[in-house]
């Protein structure tokens, strides 16, 4: 059988697979640098009167705009259509979903039928939910666009509108994919929603090392069940709440089962079981009969404690004053979030005590959020923890570090380059590689294999030019014989492979 190359020997069949790997593809996409999404006011509405906390993106073309909530518990980008709040002039309903979508004015939007669409398949949709899978122009607010996006119209009725962080979030598929992130992992700073409110951000690709505090916790990717849907899972040992004058309340002490709950980044609020709101309301001398809904106290009896919860391996989380309780706030006639009755306080934990426990998922939101800085890989099966840095930082600051789980591509093969972590002041608990020894690692390797190639490259020379000097004896010895035709062309050292990449 004829073949339409030459047979390679085993050293050049290894050198044209060095040569071939498309290490500039791994090294772009590596280079990419992180991508940075503030959570902050957004404006949603064409008047400019409704506006919503989220992270900005603009959506068809020309670009419809959008603020929407991180939400782990997605996989989807989802979104309101106009239609559901009946016209472009409903605020608070626009306000309310975080902007709507008119398909009818976007030049790239493409309907899609859900099998055919590039969108996750792990999602769940509701048996009286509206959906629509389609793809469109997705820009994110400074760092560039994909086409071709995957979105889905749901109804505001039995889904929650948000940006996908789930673990198969095709939000971080299609970021990574369309070079506008250097990786899937993602990093998240809530901010704060007190009085004094300071913007967060959400990062993919990386992580805000000026945010970081100390050193990380790591915790396994949990497993998503019924009791527990949810890839952000943590074990709570003790809660408890803690006077201005030092006096402290256990709410959930060491001798009692621990409260398996959720990290979740949509939710501002903390869920605990009926029997700790019950304290909790208890020892804050909430009036239970007050007709009041949650828990919500008399602006001249504000509680002046805070809350502590100790996680089953020591992680300790103290939620101030200034984030527990805050005058009354909600959603006004605009769809903002806002002050709506100064008279009262409001407290940012759920009050359930007449609820049944089995029907109660504990939830840690946005306010452990606020005190902690998150990263999450999915491709390692960890996320990490730290005390985050509270207050206003400056947007532009750099410090933005990037999370490379970048793998090269042979033949369409996906081939594992190596993964740096977050390691900002590193030690005890956090058991983090830092960056800095991935890269140095692997510049040793790369060198230590450029040695071996030269070794084996310069033997073959030898063996080469040995070669050549048998074959010209040989054929001095036997050019009475041979027309000058068939002599033997010399072989030069230094010639090129006759085909190379």
């Amino acid at each position: 059988m004829k073949y339409p190359f030459p047979p390679l020997h085993l050293f050049q069949l290894f050198l044209l697979f060095f040569l071939c790997v498309p290490s500039r593809a791994a090294i772009g996409e590596c280079s990419i640098p992180p991508l940075y999404l503030p959570w902050r006011n957004i404006t949603v509405s064409l008047d400019g009167l409704a506006v919503t906390r989220g992270i900005e993106l603009g959506i068809g073309t020309p670009s419809q705009v959008f603020s929407l909530r991180p939400a782990t518990t997605l996989n989807n980008t989802r979104i309101s259509n106009v239609l559901e709040c009946v016209s472009l002039t409903n605020i608070t309903c626009i306000g309310a979903a975080g902007g709507v979508f008119d398909a009818t004015k976007s030049s790239t939007y493409e309907v899609s039928i859900r099998s055919a669409w590039n969108g996750s398949q792990a999602d769940q949709e509701t048996a009286t939910g509206s959906y629509v899978y389609f793809n469109d122009l997705l820009k994110f607010e400074r760092n560039g666009s994909v086409l071709g996006f995957p979105l889905v119209n749901a109804g505001l009725e039995g889904a929650d509108n948000g940006i996908p962080l789930g673990v198969d979030s095709s939000f971080l598929n299609a970021a990574t994919s369309g070079f506008v992130a250097p990786s899937s992992a993602w990093s998240l700073w809530a901010g704060s929603r007190s009085l004094s409110p300071v913007d967060g951000a959400l990062v993919i690709g990386g992580y805000d090392n000026a945010r970081v505090a100390g050193n990380f916790t790591t915790f396994p990717i949990g497993t998503w069940t019924s009791a527990q849907p949810c890839p952000l899972q943590v074990s709570v040992a003790t809660i408890s709440y803690t006077f201005l004058n030092g006096t402290e309340v256990k709410l959930l002490a060491e001798a009692e089962i621990p409260i398996n709950a959720c990290l979740d980044t949509a939710r501002q609020r903390f869920t605990f079981t009926p029997k700790v709101a019950s304290l909790f309301g208890n020892v804050t001398g909430y009036d239970s009969s007050s007709g009041l809904t949650g828990l919500n106290y008399p602006i001249a009896a504000r509680p002046d404690g805070n809350l502590t919860v100790v996680l089953t391996n020591g992680y300790k989380t103290v939620v101030p004053n200034e984030e527990l309780f805050t005058i009354k706030r909600g959603s006004d006639n605009f769809g903002r979030y806002a002050i709506v009755n100064d008279s009262l306080v409001d407290s940012g934990i759920s009050y359930n005590a007449d609820a049944d426990p089995a029907n109660i998922r504990a939830i840690l939101g946005g306010m452990f959020l606020t005190q902690n800085y998150l990263v999450v890989d999915y491709e390692e099966g960890v996320f990490r923890m730290a005390p985050a840095v509270q207050g206003p930082l400056e947007e532009n600051r750099g410090g933005l570090m990037p999370i490379c789980t970048q793998k090269a591509v042979v033949n369409e093969t996906n081939s594992p380059t190596g993964t740096a972590t977050p390691s900002p002041k590193a030690k005890g608990k956090s058991n983090v590689g830092a960056i800095a020894g991935g890269v140095v690692g692997g510049i040793a390797a790369l060198a230590l294999l450029a040695v071996l190639v030269w070794l084996v490259m310069k033997r073959k020379k030898k063996v080469r030019e040995e070669k050549i000097r048998r074959e010209l004896a040989n054929t001095h010895r036997q050019s009475s014989m041979l027309s000058v035709s068939e002599l033997p062309t010399p072989v030069s050292a230094n010639m090129p492979w006759k085909w190379r990449c």
